[in-house]
């Protein structure tokens, strides 16, 4: 109720697909601040951070910290990978390093395929497409793109 836009109610639905299409063992990486999403899935991260508010601050490390999660999520190979495109997940700042950004969608567009799409419009309207991801939808909300790994 306090947090309308983050997407709670969405990681419950997201975290029962991926725990349906990957077994025990497999790993998840979250770009977002999501945490939820690996514990509602009941599966582990490709990485160590899992929040990323840090990597978007205007400190020292930042940069730092996003090479190191790029690395740990190339190293880990995760089955999927979900991108939270959405403000409140990132707190990006003018200031911000974006490289990260830059190497998710390569990253992506190398690895993986689009399994699932979460649109959210407004608080109480989400539309969910997994396996059947449209090429366009009416209105583009804040989103969250489920990517499967190819290989």
């Amino acid at each position: 109720m306090i947090y309308t836009e983050s997407p709670f109610v969405e990681s419950i639905r997201i975290a029962e697909y991926l725990r349906e299409h990957t077994g025990r063992s497999d790993t998840i990486a979250v770009l977002g601040s999501e945490p939820q999403i690996y514990f509602y899935s009941n599966r582990h991260s490709a990485t160590g951070h899992i929040y990323v508010y840090g990597l978007m601050e205007a400190q020292k490390y930042a940069s730092q910290m996003q090479q190191e999660m790029i690395r740990e999520i190339e190293r880990a190979r995760p089955k999927f990978l979900i991108f939270v495109v959405m403000p409140d997940s990132w707190l990006q700042r003018p200031e911000s390093d974006r490289s990260i950004f830059t190497w998710a969608n390569e990253y992506t567009a190398q690895n993986y395929t689009v399994a699932g799409f979460v649109n959210m419009m407004a608080p109480d309207k989400t539309e969910y497409y997994f396996e059947g991801v449209p090429q366009s939808v009416p209105q583009l909300g804040k989103y969250i793109l489920i990517y499967e790994r190819k290989s």
